[in-house]
């Protein structure tokens, strides 16, 4: 005998939620899995890219210390528009730490980190008016209308991140 149950509006998004969560989770474990390690080179997930930077900046987790690597993967990924990064390279942009302190590259990736993650624009809001401030007294009008330009106007990078 055959039922006429028709499955309610509740129990069919449940199965969605519960197809998409099984889907997002699998597709995750994969991306954080892949590393490939060939030719000195491996290629990893923006998530552990960003941890391997980190290990580099604070010399953790058996990483030597080194600024300059930890500056080169936050760039990979802030060119992939990981506001995280932007953040972090804005903020050695802004201190010298494993590259040359410069103020307009500092206000550059802190904006786009800004532009990018609301939380993080709540957070370094003061930061980077007082970078503007002085960015005023530095360069003309003209070039910093064109930085602002140029961030908003800016996209990420479409290439595969690399771990060195």
């Amino acid at each position: 005998m055959r039922s006429n149950i028709i499955p309610t509006p509740a129990f069919i998004l449940g199965l969605i939620l519960t197809a998409n969560s099984f889907y997002t989770n699998a597709a995750t474990n994969i991306q954080i899995t892949t590393l490939n390690t060939h030719s000195g080179v491996n290629q990893s997930s923006p998530l552990m890219v960003y941890q391997q930077a980190l290990n580099y900046l604070l010399g953790r987790n058996g990483t030597a210390k080194s600024a300059d690597k930890a500056a080169n993967l936050f760039k990979t990924l802030a060119e992939q528009n990981w506001s995280s990064a932007q953040h972090m390279l804005g903020n050695m942009y802004l201190q010298g730490k494993g590259v040359e302190k410069n103020d307009l590259l500092a206000y550059k990736w802190l904006s786009l980190a800004s532009k990018n993650n609301l939380q993080l624009a709540k957070a370094i809001h003061n930061k980077r008016l007082q970078l503007y401030t002085k960015l005023q007294n530095d360069l003309s009008l003209q070039s910093l209308n064109k930085v602002d330009t140029w961030i908003a106007e800016w996209e990420p990078a479409k290439s595969k991140t690399q771990l060195n």
